[in-house]
């Protein structure tokens, strides 16, 4: 199964994005993750995640929490959507 790195990708209002970038492709993305940030989004990477060996619904339920655990203490929730 190949491998994946899952970020979290939040613009300044509207819905959090998980974006999942192939590990041969991670050094290239960096950029594009920094800019995002520059501009104003906030990327975290949800990196400690492992779903190698779980169905997509278990998958979605441990995404999910993970993002809303991330913005727990944050004023704006943004409201969580996984697209398969």
């Amino acid at each position: 199964m190949p491998k994946f790195d899952l970020y979290v990708v939040r613009p300044p209002e509207g819905s959090a994005t998980i974006t999942a970038i192939p590990e041969e492709k991670q050094q290239s993305s960096q950029a594009a993750l920094r800019n995002l940030s520059r501009s104003g989004c906030v990327v975290k990477s949800l990196g400690d995640i492992d779903l190698s060996f779980v169905k997509k619904s278990e998958a979605q339920i441990k995404i999910e929490l993970a993002v809303r655990q991330m913005f727990a203490a944050s004023a704006y929730k943004p409201p969580v959507s996984i697209v398969w």
